[in-house]
């Protein structure tokens, strides 16, 4: 009984390790980018008041139509793995949205040393309802 309760658990978590996608062997809390990786991208998902917008559709877009999509978690955060390192992260574009509201405004925060590269672009997203 107990090897069959196993193997259950070991089946039901096999969505979740699916979707780990490629920052799986990375910490959870680490940012940054893989050897052929940019720069990550993460932040947060708010509301004009200040609150996390949950559920809301990250974009990242690249000049030549590459997109990277995920969704902002109960606390409005997000995370995207990098675009190829050929890809320069001033030519991304970042997008939300959900629906009932339209997005007003992305602050985009590209904190990196004078003279080194950029590991990780922070946005803030704000969202209006509509």
């Amino acid at each position: 009984m107990k090897s069959i309760r196993l193997a259950l658990l070991a089946i039901a978590l096999l969505p979740a390790l699916a979707l780990a996608g490629p920052n799986r062997d990375r910490g959870q809390d680490e940012v940054g980018p893989g050897p052929d990786e940019g720069p990550s991208y993460f932040g947060v998902v708010l509301d004009t008041a200040g609150k996390p917008v949950e559920d809301a559709r990250v974009t990242a877009t690249s000049r030549d139509g590459l997109a990277m999509v995920t969704r902002s978690n109960a606390a409005g955060a997000y995370n995207l793995p990098g675009f190829n390192k050929r890809i320069n992260a001033d030519e991304v574009k970042i997008s939300c949205a959900k629906l009932g509201y339209r997005q007003v405004r992305v602050v985009v925060r590209r904190p990196a040393p004078r003279g080194q590269p950029v590991r990780a672009v922070e946005t803030e997203c704000r969202l209006q309802k509509s």
